[in-house]
C-alpha cells in the first residue's frame, strides 16, 4: 500500500519553486531556488555536536512529536547518466549516428522534494496527514513561510487547515518506504504453495465438470482454456493484493515510545559503569533508585529530547552507594 507501512505515514512532496528574478532583502536579483537554498540552509538540524549543541537551536521539526524524519532538498534538474548503451554492429546494421544525441529529460522549473515519516493515526480519514500538517504549520509557522514562500501557489495559504490542503496537493505516492523498527521477523502471512495451487485448480476443476456434464463438445477446450486462464488471474490477484498489504506496527515504534527507549538505553549505559565493584546489597538499591528515577513506563517525563542526538544529563546512584573510587572531593558521583 503505497505512503503506509508499519505504522507509519511516508510523505513524499515534489512543489514547484517560483521562477522570475526576485529582488532579495540586500537589492541582489537573484532566483527564487537561491533564495530557498539559503532558507534550507539555516535550517538547525539536530543538535549533535558541540557547536550546535552551544547555539541551543533545535529543528523545526522536532517540534511535532510525531516526526521520526524529514528532508528538505532542491531538485534542478534530473541526473544525466549518460547515453544510452548500443551494440556498434547494430548502428552499423540500423544506420543510427553515434553523434545525434538520444533524447534526455528537462525539468520546467526547479522541484522542492521532501521526504517525511511520521507516526499513522488509522482513526482519521487521511491516516493522520491533515493534523500531522497542521501540527507542522501550528508549530513552526515561520519556517514554513521562509521555505514554501518560493513555491508556487503558496501564498493564498494563510492557516494550519490550508498548509494542509497545499501539502495534500503536492504529495506523490511513496512507493519504496524504509522501516527499520522491527528488532526481528514481522508476523506476516504470506501465500504458501498449496494455497496457490487450490486458486488456480478450481476454476479449471469447475470448467472440466462442466464439459463432462455437458458432454463434450467444440467447446470443450475453449472453456477449459477459459478456466486456465481465470485460475491463473486468481493467483495474479491473490499476489498482488496480498504483496500491497502494509506491514504491521513495530511493538513500541511510534515516536514517544523510541525517544523513551533511548532514554532508558543511555541511561542504563550510565548506570552499568557507575555501579562497577558493588556489593549486591547496594547494587539492589542502586537499581532500584534508578528504576524511580528513569521511570521506564512512563513515556513522557523524564525522556530523550526530540532532535537531540546526546544524552541530557546523567542519573547516577547515590554518592553513598558507589564504591570510595568513584565518588569525587565535592561527594558527587563521577564515571571512571
Amino acid at each position: 500500500m503505497p505512503n503506509i507501512d508499519g505504522g507509519h505515514y511516508f510523505l513524499t512532496l515534489l512543489v514547484p519553486v517560483k521562477v522570475g528574478e526576485p529582488v532579495a532583502a540586500d537589492g541582489r536579483v537573484t532566483t527564487h531556488s537561491h533564495l530557498l537554498r539559503e532558507e534550507l540552509a539555516n535550517l538547525p538540524t539536530a543538535q549533535q555536536s558541540p557547536v550546535s549543541i552551544d547555539t541551543g537551536l533545535v529543528s523545526p521539526f522536532a517540534r511535532c512529536r510525531r516526526t521520526h524524519f524529514l528532508r528538505l532538498f532542491v531538485i534542478d534538474q534530473p541526473m544525466f547518466n549518460g547515453r544510452d548503451p548500443m551494440d556498434p554492429l547494430l548502428n552499423v546494421i540500423v544506420k543510427k549516428d553515434p553523434l545525434v544525441h538520444q533524447p534526455f529529460d528537462v525539468l520546467s522549473r526547479p522541484w522542492l522534494a521532501m521526504s517525511a515519516d511520521f507516526d499513522l493515526r488509522p482513526n482519521e480519514p487521511d491516516q493522520g496527514l491533515a493534523s500531522w500538517a497542521e501540527g507542522l504549520w501550528t508549530n513552526s509557522e515561520a519556517e514554513m513561510r521562509a521555505v514554501f514562500g518560493h513555491c508556487h501557489g503558496f501564498d493564498d495559504v494563510n492557516d494550519a487547515s490550508a498548509f494542509a490542503a497545499y501539502v495534500k496537493r503536492c504529495q506523490v505516492d511513496t512507493t519504496m518506504s524504509f522501516n527499520d523498527y522491527w528488532p526481528g521477523r514481522p508476523p506476516l502471512k504470506g501465500p504458501t504453495i498449496n494455497n496457490l495451487i487450490l486458486r488456480a485448480a478450481v476454476p479449471a476443476v469447475l470448467a472440466g465438470l462442466v464439459v463432462l456434464l455437458l458432454g463434450g463438445g467444440w467447446w470443450a477446450l475453449p472453456a477449459a482454456l477459459a478456466g486456465l486462464a481465470l485460475g491463473a488471474w486468481l493467483v495474479v490477484r491473490f499476489l498482488w493484493t496480498t504483496g500491497a498489504k502494509p506491514f504491521p506496527p513495530a511493538p513500541d515504534s511510534d515516536l514517544p515510545s523510541v525517544l523513551k527507549a533511548l532514554h532508558v538505553q543511555q541511561r542504563f549505559a550510565f548506570f552499568a559503569e557507575a555501579v562497577q565493584e558493588m556489593d549486591a546489597g547496594a547494587l539492589h538499591r542502586s537499581f532500584g533508585q534508578w528504576l524511580a528515577d528513569v521511570r521506564p513506563d512512563d513515556l513522557d517525563s523524564p525522556t530523550q529530547a526530540p532532535g537531540v542526538i546526546r544524552s541530557d544529563g546523567v542519573l547516577l546512584p547515590s554518592p553513598d552507594l558507589i564504591p570510595d573510587k568513584q565518588v569525587d572531593a565535592a561527594g558527587k558521583a563521577v564515571l571512571l
